[in-house]
């Protein structure tokens, strides 16, 4: 309604009047002197005029590089409170999402061993906690020993330490009689038409073993474990039976002449043969089957590198060790038919053997021998 009667008059005035004009006469410092603005920003509304904001059109306004170019970031760290602002640091977030390839592609190995300190290294170690986390038989197992007697010097220690003439005389007669034993059975095998009369054999192992290529030393350690050939066994039995006679006469010698200084009785051997054929039997039993029960073998076997063991290879029984004994005799029967057996099979085991469940292995220290000889294994260098 105002509108209607007042804008008849008014609106030739206002077209009336230069605007240009008008702002040229207006004093703006005269103006802004008299503005209030503290009167006008308290009557502000900032959060209406937030809201009434668009940010993604502003910030897309915005020159990152240019805004960068005026922030000191020397005062801007100043104001960075660390503290907290680790506190907000999620650490398993952050190394989840680090490539640690990419990381250790970055990494200079030299620089960061430069910069240890062995010495503070070593003095955080607790040795003891280590030793008790190393498994001593697994890397006792990978040790070749051989190997490092061969590179150092424990070998010469070795050789010095057990060069007497006896040890070496006793090493070259095992070594001989094994090249005896390797003959006969070979003529043996020939003789049977085998496939290969050279193969050697032993208890619970797969495949045989060749050896006549090898040096005689690691022929001889290549044959540790294998049976016995008939040339040691038979040695073996000449040497025991040479020292039980001997102790035995020795021993009766001896408890005569007691008998006579003590009660003085004379005692003749003659007068008195059965009894000294079963006190022999029985010393013979005694011998025989006590050493084997108890050790595995006799003198005469301990000097000629044998020894008795079980089929498997395992350690005789004192029962297996009685019933050998009690059937040695057996294999005399029939001129020597029950040693016989031994010449023509591949496990070499005799009547008494098979009656007793035992075999005869080579089992002497033939390394230190070889050590004593000053020869390394074959392949080493």
């Amino acid at each position: 309604m105002v509108d209607v009667v007042v804008g008849p008059f008014v609106q030739p005035v206002v077209d009336a009047v230069d605007v240009g004009d008008v702002v040229d006469r207006i004093d703006v410092d005269e103006l802004l002197g008299r503005i209030d603005v503290d009167e006008i920003i308290g009557r502000i509304d900032v959060e209406a005029v937030i809201a009434r904001i668009d940010l993604d059109k502003v910030l897309d306004r915005v020159d990152p590089d240019r805004l960068l170019d005026r922030v000191d970031p020397n005062r801007l760290l100043d104001r960075v409170d660390p503290d907290r602002l680790l506190d907000r640091v999620d650490p398993d977030r952050l190394l989840d999402r680090v490539n640690p390839d990419r990381l250790l592609d970055r990494v200079d190995p030299d620089r960061l061993l430069d910069r240890v300190d062995p010495d503070r290294l070593l003095s955080r170690v607790d040795f003891d906690a280590v030793a008790e986390r190393v498994d001593v038989n697994a890397v006792m197992e990978r040790v070749d020993v051989n190997s490092l007697v061969s590179r150092t010097e424990l070998g010469e220690v070795i050789a010095r330490s057990t060069t007497g003439v006896f040890g070496q005389l006793l090493d070259a007669a095992r070594i001989a009689v094994m090249a005896l034993d390797l003959t006969l059975h070979g003529l043996a095998a020939r003789v049977l038409r085998r496939d290969d009369p050279t193969a050697q054999f032993g208890p619970g192992q797969v495949h045989e073993t060749q050896t006549w290529r090898l040096p005689p030393q690691d022929r001889a350690v290549a044959l540790q474990g294998r049976y016995a050939g008939a040339v040691s066994r038979f040695l073996a039995f000449l040497l025991d039976v040479t020292l039980t006679g001997a102790l035995f006469g020795l021993i009766g010698t001896l408890l005569v002449s007691a008998l006579q200084i003590v009660a003085d009785v004379t005692w003749e051997a003659a007068d008195h043969r059965l009894l000294v054929a079963v006190a022999y039997a029985v010393w013979q039993f005694v011998y025989f089957a006590g050493l084997t029960a108890i050790a595995g073998r006799t003198i005469g076997k301990a000097v000629l590198g044998v020894s008795v063991v079980r089929p498997d290879g395992t350690r005789v029984t004192a029962r297996a060790a009685v019933m050998r004994t009690l059937a040695f005799p057996l294999s005399f029967l029939l001129f020597g038919a029950g040693f016989f057996l031994g010449v023509i099979r591949r496990d070499r085991r005799e009547l008494h053997d098979l009656i007793g469940g035992t075999a005869v292995v080579y089992a002497w220290d033939a390394e230190t021998a070889r050590l004593r000889s000053g020869s390394s294994p074959a392949g080493s260098t």
